[in-house]
């Protein structure tokens, strides 16, 4: 039998993961209504387990919902999409380094493998040297904040 602690520390993660991407997609949604940019698209961000680059059911489920289905609809614009990975401070700069770029690949090739093409994909990797700066963390508790930095963004811009 599971205890109570177990069974809510399974139910924070997926929540976090929730929140921080609400509140990740209405920050750039309020950022990119101060500007006069004519096709609004979507950014959307995936996190990650510690040491952990694979796609989760969870993570091809949201890609397949929010990006495969929203942006293949016959009358969507002709997209660029742009992804950047980043990681935790956990490890040294050149292991983070490999490590996001595993993420934003992996990203790549579920796009791919749904019918985009290379050249609409463009990928950008970073390690631990962008680190999340909006104040989207749960608390302030380093746990938190490491999470919130195991990530691939998803931005989308339409292409002229």
């Amino acid at each position: 039998m599971k205890s109570e602690t177990h069974i809510k520390n399974n139910l924070i993660e997926p929540l976090s993961i929730l929140f921080l991407t609400v509140l990740s997609t209405l920050a750039i949604a309020q950022e990119n209504s101060n500007t006069k940019a004519a096709f609004h698209a979507p950014i959307y961000t995936l996190y990650y387990p510690t040491d952990h680059w694979e796609l989760t059911i969870e993570n091809t489920d949201f890609l397949y919902k929010y990006v495969i289905q929203e942006i293949q609809k016959p009358d969507s614009p002709h997209l660029l999409i742009y992804l950047e990975g980043h990681s935790d401070d956990v490890g040294d700069s050149d292991y983070n380094m490999k490590l996001s770029q595993q993420r934003v690949q992996a990203v790549a090739e579920y796009l791919k493998s749904n019918g985009y093409l290379t050249d609409q994909i463009k990928i950008q990797y970073f390690g631990e040297s962008k680190p999340e700066t909006r104040k989207i963390a749960v608390s302030n508790k380093l746990k938190d904040i490491r999470y919130a930095n195991r990530r691939v963004v998803i931005r989308i811009e339409k292409i002229d």
